[in-house]
């Protein structure tokens, strides 16, 4: 099973910085390792699997910390997987009902080469000092400025396009969008801040983890 969990992490690290690189330093969901970035379909042989629950089985693996290869941002689904992993049927698909809480790759384990978090981030200390200006002998008063003109809103104007509660993609704008084109979840449904799990547009608390939604 490391082996297994050692070709995953490559693959997940290859795609990311191929086609996603901003998340070699920032989070990303849950939903998009297997749905957009290494997917059973298109990914189990580079993995080394040979049917979808040992996929499942792996990326669960990993999600629960083993391996130190991704840091999932949720203590509570965290907590989750890791006891789903010591049952004595585990359901390897739990992991779905955390689609939308953020997980980030290790730092500490990205092949090297790659700019880990500490990359991102320009301490004040190292940027350059502006010049100084000179210092005038009279001050300059500013004249007044005019009253801004009052626009009237367009009524007819379109909504500006939501990013998807999923994955964080830019969501079309179309009056008959239900789906996120992207991930292919219903974007009616909002994601419980606690646990990921899908909460319909009516309820109060979320069925997996009682916490109250947000709204």
């Amino acid at each position: 099973m490391s082996d297994v969990l050692e070709r995953f992490h490559k693959a997940l690290v290859e795609e990311i910085r191929v086609r996603r690189p901003e998340y070699l330093q920032r989070p990303f969901t849950v939903a998009e390792i297997y749905q957009n970035l290494v997917p059973y379909g298109t990914h189990r042989d580079l993995i080394g699997v040979e049917m979808n629950g040992d996929y499942e089985d792996a990326l669960t693996r990993m999600l629960a910390g083993e391996g130190g290869y991704l840091i999932l941002e949720s203590e509570d689904a965290l907590r989750l997987l890791q006891h789903e992993l010591h049952e004595s049927h585990p359901n390897v698909g739990a992991y779905r009902e955390f689609a939308a809480v953020d997980v980030r790759l290790n730092p500490k384990l990205l092949p090297k080469g790659d700019p880990g978090p500490s990359w991102v981030a320009i301490s004040h200390s190292d940027e350059q000092p502006s010049e100084e200006l000179p210092v005038s002998e009279e001050p300059h008063v500013p004249s007044p400025s005019p009253e801004p003109a009052v626009v009237k809103a367009d009524d007819s104007a379109p909504p500006h396009s939501e990013a998807c509660l999923w994955c964080r993609e830019e969501l079309p704008n179309k009056p008959n969008l239900h789906f996120c084109p992207w991930c292919g979840t219903d974007i009616r449904m909002i994601p419980c801040t606690v646990c990921g799990e899908e909460i319909e547009p009516a309820w109060r608390f979320c069925i997996a983890c009682g916490n109250e939604v947000d709204r």
